[in-house]
């Protein structure tokens, strides 16, 4: 259990800023009476594990979970969505020890598809990627607190990220139900239509996708392409994952031209291939090794997805001249992948595995 530090109000902030349980940012003071309002919506106890990461050494119980989704601002209506974020941050594909410890500084973006982020109020319309909502907020900052204040991964300890970015505050996106015959993102993991399921996808930035006057599906696409084949970014021509936001105006060109999301993620996997010179020509050298073996295939290219099931398609954002994002696994899928799972409903305790 929780060991209890008595402080007056005044002092609370000072005291979790000095003792390094913040992110920069105030938090909300974890008492006992809001801890166990989130044990008791989720129905766990304080000693359920919601995961180890056997690396460290380290699990993390319901009432360390709730003590962080406290201190990030949730209500405890979202701390069922928080736990299973958590429970796929655990999974060992995920890889978490590796993703919160890298120079290469991820996100841990996670990506709410289902009926509860109308019912909990997530924003996935305008402004979907960006500031002004409780529920985004917060639950990408429990996820983060979580890792710095349970699994130490702090800048000045195990957080080993070069430069980092702000997705490192707080990173989740709410998926926009999808145009008339494009299956949901969770439908396409597997799971029910009426379920509600959180993918943690250990993220860069998002890279903001510009095409504002081409009507053309293929013309969409092949801007998707473009972006994906940067060679600055480190996954390409490596095999990553890739999540692509698609805004309004490209969600309905090529829905209405008659592109399932299949077709579409085909197109990409084909055309996100590159040759060695396309990355020589950036200063960008090959790598022989084990893990990133960078040999051309026949063709005389290289993949930068596994396949085309390894891009992510999320629909999300308002009207306007013709948006998408392009968010790129921080890594290669040999170090790790996004992981989904599902929200368990009120009071049914931890989501299953």
């Amino acid at each position: 259990m929780a060991q209890e530090l008595v402080l007056d109000q005044a002092d609370v902030q000072e005291e979790f800023f000095a003792r390094g349980w913040t992110d920069g940012l105030p938090v909300v003071p974890p008492t006992g009476d809001l801890v166990g309002a989130m044990l008791d919506h989720a129905g766990v106890v304080a000693g359920d594990i919601v995961g180890t990461v056997p690396e460290r050494s380290r699990e993390v119980t319901a009432e360390k979970a709730a003590v962080n989704a406290v201190m990030a601002g949730c209500r405890p209506e979202y701390f069922p969505v928080v736990l299973a974020g958590l429970s796929a941050m655990f999974d060992p594909r995920f890889g978490c020890h590796t993703v919160v410890t890298s120079t290469g500084g991820a996100a841990l973006c996670a990506v709410v598809s289902g009926p509860l982020t109308a019912e909990l109020g997530f924003n996935s319309d305008r402004n979907a990627l960006g500031p002004g909502n409780r529920a985004n907020a917060t639950v990408g900052r429990a996820l983060r607190l979580v890792a710095m204040n349970v699994l130490g991964a702090r800048s000045d300890s195990l957080d080993g990220s070069s430069l980092g970015h702000p997705g490192k505050f707080t990173m989740v996106i709410a998926e926009e139900p999808p145009p008339e015959g494009w299956p949901p993102l969770r439908v396409e993991l597997g799971h029910g239509p009426g379920d509600t399921t959180v993918t943690v996808f250990p993220s860069e930035g998002p890279h903001q996708v510009a095409n504002h006057l081409n009507g053309d599906p293929e013309g969409i696409l092949l801007t998707f392409a473009a972006a994906m084949t940067n060679p600055a970014t480190f996954g390409v021509g490596k095999k990553h994952q890739v999540l692509l936001v698609l805004g309004y105006e490209h969600r309905r060109i090529l829905a209405e031209g008659g592109w399932t999301k299949q077709a579409v993620r085909e197109f990409l996997a084909a055309h996100s291939r590159v040759t060695p010179e396309h990355l020589a020509a950036a200063g960008v050298l090959s790598e022989f090794t084990a893990q990133n073996d960078m040999t051309p295939d026949a063709d005389g290219k290289l993949a930068t997805v596994p396949g085309p099931d390894d891009i992510f398609l999320v629909t999300a954002g308002s009207a306007g001249a013709g948006w998408s994002a392009y968010i790129p696994n921080w890594a290669p899928a040999v170090h790790s992948v996004a992981v989904t799972r599902r929200v368990a409903a009120p009071g049914a305790g931890l989501p299953v595995v």
